[in-house]
């Protein structure tokens, strides 16, 4: 079960974002082919591809969350000692959060909304919701991927930058993405320094000693 749990955790979003994204990949191909040899696609492929395509954006929130790899600007904060840095970015991912959960709840408005008004989709017989249920979804996602951030980056306070940081979340199992191949799991290991992977084991090794006596 725990074995089950973890691979959820590192590739939940990146599975389902896959599923989406190759169903869109092969129902543009399959227009394509359509029309340039019988002259005519699917008259649904084109609202399938746009849904397909929200589900890509909003997994990939809570992905980019859960790995650390938003786009940020961080020239001025580099500037700035260390503590204050992190302060900082612990900060930012709580205003991430607050607003993560101010559009959670408008996104779950708009789709019971959706549902009392039974609206459908364009082209072919289903509720609209089958998109619009991506937005609760996606940032739901991401309040819990937030929390799973802050933690992290609360009890590593003290910690090397490069251990607080966990850029693309190597030091929590990020490399086990079934998506990565060898080549991307070289390049995102090399962002973290030896003495990072050191650290991070003597901090769970001493904080596992500590849950056994206490």
């Amino acid at each position: 079960m725990k074995k089950v749990i973890r691979w959820l955790d590192i590739n939940f979003e990146a599975f389902l974002g896959m599923i989406a994204f190759f169903t869109m990949l092969l129902i543009i191909l399959c227009q394509i082919f359509g029309r340039q040899i019988f002259g005519a696609g699917f008259p649904w492929g084109e609202e399938i591809c746009r849904y397909c395509y929200v589900w890509v954006c909003y997994l990939g929130l809570a992905y980019a969350t859960r790995n650390s790899i938003h786009i940020e600007i961080d020239a001025v904060r580099r500037l700035m000692p260390e503590k204050v840095q992190k302060v900082l970015m612990i900060f930012s991912q709580v205003i991430m959060m607050v607003l993560f959960i101010y559009f959670f709840k408008g996104t779950l408005d708009n789709v019971l909304r959706n549902f009392q008004s039974n609206a459908q989709a364009t082209t072919f017989n289903a509720s609209v919701n089958v998109m619009y249920l991506a937005g609760p979804i996606g940032y739901g996602l991401g309040i819990i991927r937030s929390i799973q951030t802050l933690v992290w980056k609360i009890r590593h306070f003290n910690c090397s930058m490069p251990v607080f940081v966990n850029p693309y979340a190597v030091l929590n199992g990020g490399l086990d993405n079934y998506c990565y191949d060898d080549a991307l799991k070289a390049e995102y290991r090399e962002q973290i320094p030896e003495e990072a992977y050191t650290e991070e084991e003597a901090f769970r090794a001493k904080h596992s000693l500590k849950r056994k006596e206490g």
